[in-house]
């Protein structure tokens, strides 16, 4: 592979993503055998599984694993008057590697990072929550490391990242959506997409061919790897499409989430197409305007509401955003792809009764974080252990402290005033009706 890609193969069974999936390389071979999970399509405004039946989709995403966020992950925004990159997300920690270790050695760090992050234990807990769905966040960078490096290198892919949860979460009856959160170059400019600007302005994803081809490119790789397999719920072309957030998406973000939806239909692919919209429902045109079928429209809401003297206005906020969605009456599924309601516990079972009484599928933002916040279902407590600096710990330093990150040694459910865990109410209402 070009510039020596590190693979799983290369590293100790205890290091591979997800100890229930076999470490085996897969780049852009021959697929895993599909697990028992009947496929999915959007038909109308259900979810339809392959007898027929209405399928609703609750879950968590994996937030944190495929893509960093130093807020809710093991890392410190660092800086050396030495380097050009401050390594503030995916990309820049990636580059200050690269300049320190070399890139197979940054590749096999990011591995070790995933393979602590989320492990078989985690898959395990949530099972245990009842949901069907995990929504995993990935960018290209977990597929096509080398072009890191240089876009010059791109389409080298490997999916053994992908191919690996897939397989795990279905292991245990999860279907997975395959999220891309960070395209070629940024999408949004913002940590979440893996690289990070200043401004919008600098978010150049849109103005030229070169980025959004790429990204077609591999959207099309994906299909073509994944079309017959049933455990993949769905893809979502772009996370949170707006530059830096501001504004709303509108024909220039459309055009290019139509080139990725015909790149998926080229290769033969009849998964469930998901569409974001920033943010409400004048962020997404009607299906029929670019012939769009099987597919589901999502939203993401964070009503800012923190706090308990906030419930009143969380509900409403929360409440006001899912009627201006239904009303505008797209005819596909709808879909709350990502939300919190923060600490309290009326908030959390609100807003997951109102999702489910109005027939919203829904992943909530996240499954784990570092720190005590009710943003993970399960917190990460490691009180007065410092995050990793990219730029000034050594090597050995930096594989040693993702051990802080791991669930099963740090972790616990983040608990309300109550006594009563975020993962019993996610699991109240993920199993509601079934």
């Amino acid at each position: 592979m070009k510039g020596g890609k590190i693979i799983c193969a290369l590293l100790s069974a205890a290091m591979c993503l997800g100890a229930a999936a076999a470490c085996t390389p897969n780049p852009g071979g021959e697929q895993p055998k599909p697990q028992s999970l009947p496929f999915l399509r959007a038909e109308g405004k259900k979810v339809l599984d392959s007898s027929g039946s209405a399928v609703m989709l609750r879950g968590v995403n994996a937030g944190g694993l495929g893509v960093i966020e130093q807020w809710m992950t093991g890392f410190a925004r660092s800086s050396s008057p030495q380097s050009q990159y401050v390594a503030r997300d995916s990309y820049t920690t990636s580059k200050v590697w690269i300049e320190r270790f070399g890139l197979e050695d940054t590749w096999a760090l990011w591995q070790n990072y995933m393979a602590a992050w989320w492990t078989a234990q985690d898959y395990d807990n949530c099972a245990d929550m009842g949901i069907n769905v995990i929504r995993l966040p990935f960018t290209y960078m977990d597929i096509d490391f080398d072009a890191v490096e240089s876009l010059d290198n791109a389409g080298d892919y490997d999916f053994t990242f992908l191919d690996d949860f897939v397989t795990a979460a279905a292991e245990r009856g999860i279907y997975t959506i395959l999220d891309l959160h960070g395209a070629y170059g940024s999408q949004n400019g913002q940590d979440h997409s893996g690289q990070t600007f200043d401004s919008a302005e600098e978010v150049t994803f849109y103005s030229g061919q070169r980025l959004m081809g790429l990204t077609a490119d591999m959207w099309g790789a994906i299909a073509q790897h994944f079309k017959d397999n049933p455990a993949v719920a769905g893809y979502d072309l772009l996370n949170e499409p707006v530059e830096k957030g501001k504004g709303e998406t509108g024909k220039r973000h459309w055009d290019a989430l139509d080139a990725f939806y015909k790149a998926i239909r080229a290769a033969g692919d009849e998964h469930i197409v998901i569409f974001e919209s920033c943010w409400g429902s004048g962020g997404l045109p009607r299906p029929e305007q670019y012939g769009w079928q099987n597919c589901m429209y999502s939203f993401h809401h964070y009503t800012g509401c923190a706090g308990d003297d906030r419930v009143e206005e969380h509900k409403e906020k929360f409440l006001n955003r899912m009627r201006e969605v239904e009303t505008a009456n797209f005819g596909v599924p709808l879909y709350m792809g990502e939300f919190t309601a923060y600490t309290n516990e009326e908030q959390w079972s609100y807003t997951l009764n109102q999702l489910n009484a109005n027939g919203w599928h829904w992943t909530s933002w996240t499954y784990k974080i570092w720190g005590q916040s009710g943003w993970g279902v399960y917190n990460i407590n490691t009180d007065g252990v410092d995050k990793i600096n990219a730029h000034y710990d050594d090597y050995t330093a930096i594989r040693r402290s993702f051990n802080n990150v791991k669930t099963a040694l740090y972790g616990a459910p983040f608990t309300f005033a109550s006594g009563n865990t975020l993962k019993n109410v996610i699991k109240q209402f993920a199993t509601q009706g079934k």
